[in-house]
């Protein structure tokens, strides 16, 4: 869900409200708090640019009588009778309450990558089964590291992700895969979250092999992207209903530059660079592109 646009007048508010409703697009009136102001949040997200598109069409000329609503609508006098009760024919929220205490489960995709992970897991041992683990490595060269992808093993530059080499490792890394993937991937869907995962693994994978060396793995690199995703986009664009604590945000990035600094030895730590700005620079593109809106 997001907000699209703010109308000062509720009968105006309401004439646009009930255009999308006949084109089929469903969306929400929303008072604002402490405002007289009135706001219209579109439902899903691939409606979200054609909205925009009638939005501006509409403030050119709200008059307009493509904009009439069917005499069976509900008017706007029985909308100012009735508000607010649950009879209206919009719905009134409390968003910023209702993201706070929604259900941030897993999809499909995040729960999947979570199994695939805890698989390769167990089954490599914790990662000293060499065997199991070779195929998932980015490369087997000791020098040339491109050699593998180049020759044509292209899955090599997203399969260290599901290596993990302790059971804190893993159950670090699959929190948050569980907390902030599931929380995009509810909100975008499954092919946004896929290919935003793909993206990151691959650059901070290519990262950390560049400037790091060949032997690392994990999914604190896609972990890092996913909070420099949400973080951004919960401080530059609120509306899209994304969210991370300001103290969780403080933790991830102290940890980030206490492994940074070598006082934690042993991390992938360009990986989680390469992740971060990744994500950071995807989110503030998108935000802002919809504050420009």
């Amino acid at each position: 869900m997001r907000k699209i646009a703010n109308f000062a007048e509720q009968k105006i508010a309401l004439r646009f409200w009930n255009f999308l409703q006949k084109v089929d697009i469903q969306s929400n009136l929303e008072k604002e708090d402490n405002k007289e102001e009135w706001s219209i949040w579109v439902i899903d997200e691939e409606n979200i640019e054609r909205s925009v598109e009638y939005y501006f069409a509409f403030k050119k000329d709200p008059q307009d009588s493509k904009y009439d609503a069917p005499k069976k609508e509900t008017s706007a006098n029985k909308l100012e009778d009735n508000y607010p009760t649950k009879k209206n024919r919009f719905k009134n929220y409390n968003l910023s309450q209702k993201w706070k205490n929604q259900n941030r489960g897993t999809g499909p995709v995040s729960l999947a990558l979570i199994i695939v992970s805890v698989a390769v897991f167990l089954i490599s041992a914790m990662g000293k089964n060499f065997d199991v683990v070779k195929p998932f490595l980015i490369t087997t060269q000791e020098s040339n590291f491109f050699k593998d992808i180049l020759g044509g093993q292209i899955w090599r530059i997203i399969t260290p992700i599901f290596l993990h080499f302790s059971i804190l490792h893993i159950f670090f890394n699959m929190y948050w895969l569980y907390e902030l993937g599931g929380q995009i991937e509810k909100r975008k869907g499954s092919k946004f979250i896929a290919t935003l995962i793909l993206i990151i693994a691959a650059v901070s994978n290519l990262s950390e092999l560049i400037f790091g060396g060949p032997i690392f793995g994990g999914m604190s690199g896609v972990v890092y992207g996913l909070f420099g995703y949400v973080w951004t986009k919960c401080r530059f664009d609120p509306g899209d209903g994304l969210y991370i604590h300001q103290t969780t945000a403080l933790i991830m990035l102290g940890w980030f530059f206490l492994c940074f600094a070598n006082v934690i030895p042993g991390i992938a730590n360009w990986a989680h660079a390469g992740g971060l700005f990744t994500g950071a620079l995807w989110g503030y593109i998108s935000a802002v592109r919809w504050n420009r809106v």
